[in-house]
């Protein structure tokens, strides 16, 4: 089980710092560690597909989906955004494999979609036009959110835990983005944020190779 740390290493420990340090310098060049970062996170997942069960390729196909977006979100976020999306779908299609449907997938996606809602209610008027966008990836951040923490709460062991911390960590990622866009001005936790998602990414992928 080496791969694990020596992949958190290279993405948390390598990956990140050269990203911050490159953000304000040179942006395409951050935008490669961005994208390197995730794809250390991919490869638990591909070790798995390959050596375990052919069924994690979409969890594989996720995390390449997340790391092309990675690069393409630093200069196009309509684009990144859209691959993002895609690698939700891909999330969402392997949960519903790996684990039953149950009654706390339905609370928690209520849950999840009445506090999206909530805040693009509360800040529509920044939002604006983009209501339509932002609902689309929420409704889709929420299901994928819900299948992970219900679907790992559902099974007992390691792959369980991790994955529903992982989906869990991702919902907080990507709300911290969420409010960075509506407020530029203020602080922008940009490390809290890469953090928690590379932790995400992670979780999921380590998930693969637990029974």
């Amino acid at each position: 089980m080496w791969i694990l740390p020596a992949c958190a290493v290279l993405c948390l420990g390598v990956c990140l710092p050269l990203f911050l340090h490159y953000k304000p310098l040179r942006p395409s060049l951050a935008a490669s560690f961005k994208f390197l970062g995730t794809l250390c996170a991919l490869i638990p997942a591909l070790v798995a597909t390959l050596r375990l069960d052919p069924l994690y390729w979409i969890f594989v196909a996720a995390l390449a989906l997340h790391a092309a977006a990675d690069y393409l979100i630093e200069f196009s976020l309509e684009a990144g955004a859209g691959l993002f999306l895609l690698g939700h779908v891909c999330y969402i299609i392997g949960f519903l494999k790996l684990y039953p449907l149950t009654s706390a997938h339905g609370i928690l996606l209520l849950g999840f979609l009445s506090f999206l809602g909530y805040l693009f209610y509360r800040h529509r008027r920044l939002i604006g036009n983009h209501l339509l966008p932002f609902s689309v990836y929420g409704a889709a951040l929420s299901i994928m959110a819900a299948g992970g923490i219900a679907g790992g709460a559902s099974i007992y062991g390691w792959k369980g835990i991790l994955t529903a911390i992982g989906a869990a960590l991702f919902f907080f990622s990507d709300c911290l983005i969420f409010r960075r866009l509506l407020f530029p001005e203020r602080a922008r936790h940009d490390i809290l944020i890469m953090v928690t998602y590379y932790l995400a990414q992670l979780l999921l992928s380590a998930s693969c190779l637990l029974f």
